[in-house]
């Protein structure tokens, strides 16, 4: 059975956080082949992650640093919700 667009999403948001089952992973893998935006929304959700890892671990160079104000900001907000 193929995944909805919807589904599809929701996968590639599982996977930056928790390993996917092999038949996530193959579900994943045909519907992001056959739909043009949800690879399209796979690569921006890569993006945005590299980047939040990024600034958050402080990797980079100093311009791209994430300031410690904001990333405690960040994280107090993270634990309110």
């Amino acid at each position: 059975m193929l995944l909805s667009c919807k589904e599809a999403t929701a996968l590639i948001e599982k996977k930056a956080v928790f390993p996917l089952t092999f038949k996530e992973k193959c579900r994943l893998y045909v519907h992001v082949k056959m739909c043009v935006v949800c690879n399209l929304y796979r690569h921006q959700s890569q993006t945005i992650e590299k980047a939040l890892s990024k600034w958050i671990n402080f990797e980079g160079s100093p311009e791209e640093r994430l300031p410690a104000e904001k990333k405690a900001q960040i994280l107090e907000k993270i634990k309110e919700d």
